[in-house]
C-alpha cells in the first residue's frame, strides 16, 4: 500500500528555501515498502463569508440573504448520508479505529482465501482491486487522521490503526499463493481483460516483484536485510536533521538581528544583553538571508544551515550503500536503474540527458540574470550567501510591487470563490458548499466541497483545511481519504480527498489574507484534487494521483500557471473590502516578478536532480568524501553560485530518503506543464471547455495508462524523445 499524500515540495524554486509544499508526490521509493502492500495497492476560525452554488456553477459570496435552493438540499442530503469522521462508515470515537482495523483485516482475509481458492482468471484482478480498497478504505483515513486531527486520543488511535495495517499488508506483501494467483491469471485469462485490467494486472505484478517475492531463499534474504538496512538509515538521517544538539546555531548583536522578521528575531536568546544566539534550520535560514542587511552575518548563516549534521556523512553513505544493495537483489545494474524502471523515464540516462540538455538551456539566461543581481549590488560579486538577498533587493526594484497590498486582493474566501468559477469555465464543473453532516468534520473551520459536472452529477468530494493549528500537519497537502472505481458495471464509488494547508489565520483585517505564492500553493493543490475527483478508473489501484511519479505532478504544476494569468487572476483576486479586481498594473509586476530569477532558481534545482540521480546511479561504494566530492563538482557545473568549502549541503537534504533518484520528477513535471499551458490555454486560459482535453487525456485515466502514450496523445508524437528506451521531454529553446 503506497502513500496516497501528496505534498509540496520545500525546495521548489528558489534553492532550499521552506515554503509551503510546491509539492510531494506519492513518495513511491523503495523505502515505503514496507509501509505498504505493493502489490495491491498505490497507495479555527470560521470564515465570515458564505458560499452559495450559482446557476454558472461557480461559488459565489453571499452576504446574509436566504440561500438558494440548491444549497439548502445539500445540506439535508448531507445529513442524511451522514457516516462517521472523515465520511468512514463507523468512525466517531478514537476506539472505532482499533475495532475498524480487526473488521478490515478479518474481511480481507476471506476475500484472500477465496481468492486463492478460485480458478485464477480475470476476475482474480478484480478481487485483489477489491481487497487493496478495503484496506485504503480505513488506512487512508487513518493516515489524515494522524497529520489533522486536533485530538490527540484520534491521533493515537489513528496512529495505532495505521501501523496494525501496515504490519497486515506486510504479510499480504509476502503471500506467495496471492502473487501466483495473479501471475496465473494474467498468463491464462489475459484475453478477458481490459486495457486497463491488463495494466493494472502488470503493476501488480511488478509491484508484487519490486518487493522480492520471486526471489529464492538466499537472495530474498540479501533483499530483506538491505532493504530493512535502507529504511533504518533513512529514518535515522532525518532525525539527526531534527536532533537539537546537532543543530547549528548563529550569534548577532542586536542591531544586525533588528533587521529580520519578528518570528525569527523571537527565536534567539541572549545572556548579556550583547550578542544573541539561535538555531538555523531549513524553517528560518532562507528568511534570515533574504532580511539580514550585513554580508558577514549572512555568511555565518549560510555556513550554519549548509554544515552538518555531522553523523550524516556516514548514514548517507550507508544508506545509497543498502539501496545499492536491494538493486542488486533484484537484478539491477544500479538503485537509479530501479527507481526510474516503473516511471516514464524508464531508466537514468533518459533523466540524465534531461537534465544536461535543461542546465544547457538555462546557461545564458542565468548569466543574464546573474547581471540583474549585480547591477543592484553595485557590479559586485555576488557571494553564494548573499544570493537570496541581493535577489530580493533587485526584484524589489525591478518589479516594484507590494507584496502586503497584493495580499489584500487575494482574502482566502474570494481566491476559493474564484476557484471554483475558473473550475467552472475550463472544465464545465460545478462547485458547491455542503454543509458537514454531524460527525463528519475534525476542526471548526473546515469546509467540504461537492464537485459536480454542469448536469449535476456527482464527481467527488474535497474537504479544505486550510488554516493553522497546533499539532497540524505543517506543509500543504492533497490526501486521499477514498479513491475513484467502478463498484458495478453502473455505480462508480466517488472520490473523497483532502487539501491540507496552514494558510494566515484571520488578521485584524477580519480575513485570511494569502500571500501570491500561497494562491499558488492552493491552486496546486486544487490540481491534484481534480486528478482525484475526475479520475474515470474502472479499478482504485491506479486511480487520481497514483500515477507514475515523473507524471502525478503535472496537473498540480498546470494549475500553478493560474497564479500567473491575467485573466484568471481576474477572477481569483478580489480587493477583500471593495471587491475591486486585482489591478492590471500589479498583475504585470507579479508576472515580472516569476521570471526575473527563474533560471537562477531552475539551475539550483538541476544541481539537486542531478546529485540525487548520480549518487544512486554509481556502480561502486562510495565515501563520504566521494560523496561530497560529486555534489560539489556538480554544483560546480551547472550553477552560477559555487560551493563554499568546508559545507556540505547534501547531508541536510532529506529529499535524498524520499525521492532516491528521482527528484528530477519536479523538472520533468515544470516542463511538461509548460508544453500543456501552451497548446491548451495561452492566449485563451478561461476560454469554455479550455481543459477538456486536459481531462479527457490525462486527468480521467489516473495512472491506468502507459505515460509515454499519455503524454504523446496530449502533447503530440514529438513531444518525448526516447533515449536508450526511456523516455524524456522535449525542451522548448
Amino acid at each position: 500500500l503506497r502513500s496516497t499524500r501528496v505534498k509540496r515540495h520545500s525546495a521548489a524554486r528558489g534553492g532550499t528555501r521552506e515554503r509551503p509544499r510546491r509539492s510531494s508526490t506519492p513518495v513511491r521509493s523503495l523505502d515505503m515498502v514496507r509501509r505498504a502492500w505493493t502489490g495491491l495497492a498505490r497507495r479555527a476560525r470560521a470564515w465570515t463569508v458564505e458560499y452559495v452554488s450559482h446557476g454558472d456553477g461557480s461559488l459565489g459570496a453571499h452576504d446574509g440573504f436566504r440561500r438558494p435552493w440548491t444549497e439548502h438540499r445539500a445540506r439535508s442530503t448531507a445529513a442524511a448520508s451522514a457516516q462517521g469522521l472523515y465520511d468512514l462508515q463507523g468512525l466517531r470515537a478514537p476506539e472505532d479505529f482499533d475495532r475498524l482495523a480487526r473488521e478490515t483485516i478479518s474481511k480481507c482475509e476471506a476475500m484472500a482465501r477465496a481468492l486463492k481458492a478460485a480458478a485464477p482468471s480475470a476476475a482474480s484482478v478484480g478481487a485483489l482491486d477489491e481487497i487493496s480498497d478495503e484496506v485504503c478504505r480505513v488506512v487512508d483515513v487513518a493516515e489524515v487522521c494522524r497529520h489533522t486531527h486536533p485530538s490527540r486520543e484520534y491521533v493515537i488511535a489513528a496512529e495505532k490503526a495505521y501501523v496494525r495495517l501496515q504490519d497486515y499488508v506486510a504479510s499480504l506483501n509476502a503471500d506467495g499463493d496471492l502473487y501466483e494467483a495473479l501471475r496465473s491469471a494474467r498468463e491464462r485469462d489475459a484475453k478477458n481483460l481490459s486495457d486497463e485490467g491488463a495494466r493494472v494486472a502488470l503493476t501488480l505484478q511488478e509491484d508484487f516483484e519490486r518487493g522480492g517475492i520471486h526471489l529464492d531463499p538466499a537472495r530474498r534474504r540479501d533483499f530483506d536485510g538491505s532493504l530493512s538496512r535502507s529504511l533504518e538509515l533513512g529514518m535515522e538521517f532525518q532525525r539527526n536533521l531534527l536532533r537539537p544538539e546537532l543543530a547549528s546555531r548563529v550569534s548577532l548583536d542586536k542591531s544586525t538581528l533588528s533587521s529580520l522578521p519578528k518570528t525569527v528575531r523571537d527565536q534567539f536568546r541572549s545572556n548579556d544583553g550583547k550578542l544573541w544566539t539561535g538555531l538555523v534550520d531549513s524553517s528560518n535560514s532562507s528568511l534570515m538571508l533574504r532580511h539580514l542587511r550585513d554580508s558577514n552575518a549572512r555568511r555565518d548563516v549560510f555556513i550554519a544551515a549548509n554544515t552538518g549534521p555531522e553523523p550524516n556523512k556516514d548514514v548517507l553513505a550507508n544508506l545509497i550503500s543498502s539501496r545499492a544493495g536491494v538493486a542488486h537483489s533484484l537484478g539491477f545494474e544500479t538503485y537509479a536503474k530501479y527507481a526510474t524502471a516503473p516511471l516514464l523515464a524508464r531508466s537514468p540516462d533518459a533523466v540524465r540527458e534531461f537534465l544536461l540538455s535543461l542546465s544547457d538551456v538555462l546557461r545564458q539566461s542565468a548569466k543574464d540574470e546573474y547581471a540583474v543581481i549585480e547591477k543592484y549590488n553595485h557590479g559586485k560579486h555576488i557571494s553564494v550567501w548573499d544570493k537570496t538577498y541581493a535577489m530580493a533587493q533587485a526584484r524589489g526594484h525591478e518589479c516594484e510591487f507590494n507584496s502586503a497590498a497584493i495580499a489584500e486582493y487575494f482574502p482566502l474566501e474570494g481566491v476559493i470563490v474564484g476557484i471554483g468559477e475558473l473550475l467552472a469555465r475550463v472544465l464545465g464543473l460545478r462547485i458547491e458548499l455542503q454543509e458537514l453532516a454531524p460527525g463528519e468534520g475534525w476542526t471548526n473551520d473546515l469546509k467540504k466541497l461537492v464537485v459536480k459536472t454542469r448536469d449535476g452529477d456527482m464527481r467527488g468530494t474535497i474537504y479544505l483545511d486550510l488554516l493553522p493549528r497546533p499539532g497540524k500537519f505543517n506543509h500543504a497537502a492533497h490526501f486521499v481519504i477514498r479513491c475513484s472505481r467502478m463498484v458495478s458495471p453502473t455505480e462508480r464509488q466517488h472520490p473523497s480527498v483532502a487539501l491540507v494547508c496552514n494558510f494566515p489565520p484571520v488578521s485584524g483585517k477580519g480575513r485570511s489574507l494569502l500571500s501570491h505564492g500561497e494562491v499558488e500553493t492552493l491552486l496546486h493543490e486544487f490540481g491534484h484534487a481534480m486528478h482525484s475527483v475526475l479520475s474515470d478508473t474502472e479499478f482504485q489501484h491506479l486511480s487520481g494521483t497514483r500515477a507514475p511519479m515523473d507524471i502525478v505532478e503535472v496537473p498540480s504544476h498546470l494549475f500553478e500557471h493560474f497564479a500567473w494569468d491575467p485573466s484568471a487572476l481576474k477572477l481569483l483576486g478580489k480587493h477583500y473590502m471593495t471587491h475591486e479586481p486585482i489591478p492590471d498594473a500589479m498583475i504585470s509586476a507579479l508576472r515580472k516578478s516569476r521570471n526575473i530569477f527563474r533560471s537562477i532558481e531552475s539551475q539550483q534545482q538541476v544541481v539537486f536532480a542531478l546529485t540525487d540521480l548520480e549518487l544512486h546511479n554509481q556502480t561502486s561504494e562510495l565515501s563520504s568524501k566521494s560523496i561530497a566530492d560529486l555534489a560539489a563538482t556538480i554544483q560546480n557545473e551547472h550553477s552560477m553560485f559555487k560551493p563554499v568549502s568546508g559545507t556540505n549541503w547534501e547531508l541536510r537534504f532529506g529529499h535524498f530518503v524520499g525521492y532516491g533518484a528521482t527528484y528530477y520528477s519536479y523538472l520533468y513535471a515544470d516542463v511538461l506543464a509548460d508544453d500543456i499551458w501552451k497548446r491548451y490555454f495561452e492566449g485563451d486560459s478561461l476560454a469554455a471547455g479550455a481543459a477538456e482535453s486536459l481531462r479527457d487525456k490525462l486527468l480521467r485515466h489516473g495512472g491506468s495508462r502507459d505515460p509515454e502514450k499519455v503524454i504523446r496523445d496530449l502533447l503530440g508524437k514529438d513531444s518525448l524523445i526516447e533515449v536508450n528506451g526511456g523516455f524524456r521531454p522535449l525542451i522548448q529553446q
